[in-house]
């Protein structure tokens, strides 16, 4: 039962800041939950501690199929759901400490979003994985609906929304075609599993499954929503949407995906060569763009892509690579969103090519965003490296010609991103009335973990690959 805290705490905080009218801003509840909902599930993950990480109860019945409410912390979606409470608890506190002007909704709609994501990664049932997935999407499109850019909002959300609705509706008729015409016991993972892997050629299913996962990570050339929604999305919304929301897609291509279509999803090679042209596009765009959040944007857009398409490498290094970089992804993307919403912030700059020096009059933020950017690259001694060089070993030797296109993306990811921390932070000081810039405290503390995580990751990676063995 403790472990239904996850997403029964987030859940009942979100419903009632959402419902109650109060002038006073009620943030500190979200923050409250969230580092308390972080400790507990370091509670759950590395203590001795005999603690049931498994909850089974009947639901209700689909198509004469049993439905249930079954959580379990275990392998990816516990260290998913570590991340998930490390991201929120470190979100939670930057907002609610830094920029107090968000109303109880916009916290309660955060909050109701934390249950879904956690629910996704635990859920072992497929109808109830549904259900949390919808749950996610529902308080995100009202998110960027009411709190997104202005100018921007109604068309970003409208394809987000539809996007949304292609996805979620080629999940349920699968969902549902798997009950009126598999019949399991149950939709329990390993039941499904069952009867799919008995039935013979379900060809098309998989692709219903594959094409709502791939809308979510994004993978190209169903990613159009993603950079709109990034750019104008408020940067708490836009921190979920590409540390949280897109490892939703890739959990599911390993839980469900992989599971439930093995030998299907072995054939799915032209698939990895879309998944590497994406990548390929997304990092020219990136080199090319002067706007700062469609470079950010497209930079994760690249990097997922080159997960995905480790996780098709049939190799255990691959796969274990793929795993700790989705960690890792999540971490190093949250430490660009914070410094790019400092830049927006402070100094209201949203291109590269409208700021330059910054360095000589706000150093200790020069130090922490070109530490992200570096990780972002994929320096040694950083976490992205271990992952990195992981993926790319497996993709040798499952297609070499994969792991050229992979290596194309590392490299250019070093050019995007070196061109963005260099325009931004040298060269001649443009734009700039202060002379010398205090560093807030606040945010001395909350860079410097996410920078001693990614740095303790890049030196000991075991702590992540301990996790996933037990």
């Amino acid at each position: 039962m403790l472990l239904s805290l996850l997403i029964i705490l987030p859940l009942l905080a979100g419903l009632g800041l959402t419902v109650i009218k109060h002038n006073r801003s009620l943030g500190f509840v979200g923050t409250g939950v969230s580092i308390y909902l972080f400790i507990f599930t370091l509670f759950l993950l590395f203590t001795q501690t005999p603690v049931d990480l498994y909850v089974k109860f009947d639901w209700f019945e689909l198509g004469g199929v049993k439905t249930n409410i079954a959580l379990s912390l275990n392998g990816l979606g516990a260290l998913m759901v570590l991340l998930t409470n490390l991201v929120y608890a470190i979100l939670f506190i930057y907002f609610y400490t830094v920029k107090k002007n968000y109303s109880n909704t916009f916290y309660g709609l955060l909050l109701l979003a934390y249950a879904g994501l956690n629910g996704v990664f635990l859920a072992q049932d497929l109808v109830l994985f549904y259900f949390f997935w919808e749950i996610v999407l529902i308080p995100i499109y009202f998110l960027i609906g009411i709190w997104g850019n202005k100018r921007t909002r109604i068309s970003a959300n409208t394809t987000f929304f539809l996007y949304t609705i292609l996805g979620s509706m080629l999940m349920l008729g699968g969902i549902i075609y798997i009950g009126f015409q598999l019949k399991p016991e149950s939709f329990l993972l390993t039941d499904v599993m069952k009867v799919t892997a008995d039935f013979g050629n379900l060809t098309t299913l998989a692709w219903l499954f594959l094409i709502a996962f791939a809308i979510k990570i994004p993978l190209f050339p169903l990613h159009s929503w993603q950079p709109a929604a990034y750019k104008t999305s408020p940067t708490p919304v836009t921190v979920i949407l590409s540390a949280l929301m897109a490892k939703m897609g890739l959990f599911a291509v390993v839980n469900w995906l992989l599971n439930l279509f093995p030998q299907i999803c072995n054939e799915f090679d032209n698939v990895l060569y879309i998944a590497g042209f994406g990548l390929f596009y997304a990092s020219l765009i990136a080199l090319t763009t002067n706007n700062i959040k469609k470079i950010v944007a497209y930079s994760s857009v690249a990097h997922l892509a080159l997960i995905f398409m480790s996780l098709y490498s049939q190799s255990e290094a691959g796969i274990l690579g793929a795993y700790f970089q989705m960690f890792s992804h999540g971490v190093v993307v949250l430490g660009m969103w914070l410094g790019v919403d400092y830049l927006e912030r402070k100094y209201n700059v949203t291109n590269i090519k409208s700021i330059g020096g910054l360095a000589k009059v706000d150093p200790v933020f020069a130090v922490f965003f070109t530490f992200f950017g570096l990780a972002n690259v994929a320096l040694p001694l950083t976490s992205s490296f271990i992952g990195e060089f992981m993926m790319l070993n497996a993709l040798y030797a499952y297609n070499p010609i994969l792991c050229v296109i992979g290596c194309t993306g590392v490299i250019l990811s070093a050019a995007y991103t070196l061109r963005m921390t260099t325009a931004i932070l040298f060269g001649e000081q443009e734009n700039i009335k202060e002379e010398k810039v205090k560093f807030p405290k606040t945010l001395y503390v909350l860079f410097g973990l996410i920078s001693l995580m990614i740095l303790v990751l890049g030196i000991y990676p075991s702590i992540v690959f301990n996790l996933l063995q037990n």
